[in-house]
This record gives C-alpha cells, structure tokens and sequence, in this order.
C-alpha cells in the first residue's frame, strides 16, 4: 500500500490492512477550538479483491456535523483474466453508533448495520419473473452506496471504471461514532482505491 497518499489528518483509530500515517501535530495547520468549516483526508486502496471483502473503519474523536463527503472511486484489473466477464465493487460509507462496528463473518466482509424503523420492507412487482437482487430491508445509518461495474474484455481494453460522488448528509455524530468504509466484490479479479474528503464543523 503507497502510504504516502494514503493520509488521515489527525489520524489516530483507523483499523484497516496495511498502514495509514497520520500527520504530527506539529504539521498540520491548527483549526480555531470550536465551530468553522474543516477538512479531512482518508485513502484506502484494497489490491486482490476477488469475491472478497474487507473494511476501514476510525472513531469519531469530536462532537460534529459531518456536512458533506467527496469520494473518489477506481476500479481496474490487475492481470488479464482467462475468459470474458464482468467484474464490480460496492463501495459503502455507514455510522457506528456509539462504539466500533460490527461485520460478517463471510468472505464478503459485511458491515452490520440495523434494519431501519421508520421505513416497511422491500416488495417486488415483477410481472415478467426477471431474476431480482435485493435487500430485503432499508438499511439504517449507511450514507453512501455506489456500485463499480465493468464488463471485462479477454484483451483488457476499456475494463477499468471510476467515479465521483459528493454526499451531503449533515449528520450529527458524537465522539465515540465510527465511520465505517466497506468494500466487497464479485467476478473477475480488480484493485479498487478510495479517496474520501470530509467535510465538517465542531459542535
């Protein structure tokens, strides 16, 4: 992992394979103790996803509104494949509520978030018997979904896909929240990095 771009500021409480530095304190710019807009810097890049998953995940050290998220999204394949196929990535962003979260024990990795109160289940109308994949519930605390997908040529050509997504959630978390980052794949073998702004004011 290049940890040289690959920077939290301030970043102590980020768990994820391979390393992540933060910057010194003596480095950085000091923001005013309270209130005013400020940002931060996460990088994450996972290289042998292949039905797979893993997660990044850090603590909330401060009360704060978490006004808006820019993320970066780059998926490419590592080595040609035998065959024609498709390969994807679901890129997800979740809270934690009051402690670390917790993930599923399969290869996918999941991250375990609720099922939310204030919405029914999901129901189908599919007249036409087409193959459905879905979940079953609306998810709670997630802020961000975005799927990568590709269809892979035997030869390589045009197989790598990216993104960008700006979120503006204005959440309210409290120390001791965790923001969670949760990748998982399926089909042909990829690389896929993450680069997440945020943006923030103290409470």
């Amino acid at each position: 992992m290049k940890t040289g771009r690959r920077v939290f500021v301030g970043g102590s409480g980020l768990a994820l394979a391979g390393t992540i530095t933060g910057l010194a304190s003596g480095a950085r710019t000091e923001a005013p103790a309270s209130g005013g807009a400020r940002v931060a810097n996460l990088g994450w890049e996972l290289a042998g996803l292949h039905n797979n998953g893993a997660n990044a995940f850090f603590e909330v050290a401060s009360n704060l509104t978490l006004n808006a998220v820019e993320i970066d999204l780059a998926m490419m394949i590592t080595s040609l494949p035998h065959a024609a196929g498709f390969a994807e990535v679901l890129v997800q962003g979740s809270i934690s509520a009051g402690g670390p979260p917790k993930f599923g024990a399969d290869a996918r990795a999941p991250v375990l978030l609720g099922r939310s109160s204030h919405f029914g289940l999901v129901e189908d109308n599919n007249p036409h018997k087409l193959t459905v994949f879905k979940t079953g519930h609306i998810v709670q605390d997630m802020f961000c979904s975005v799927i990568l997908k590709s269809w892979v040529t035997r030869d390589g050509t045009a197989s790598s896909t990216d993104r960008h997504v700006r979120i503006t959630p204005s959440l309210s978390l409290n120390a001791g929240d965790h923001i969670v980052f949760h990748m998982d794949h399926a089909g042909v073998p990829v690389d896929c990095e993450l680069q997440a702004v945020f943006q923030y004011s103290l409470r």
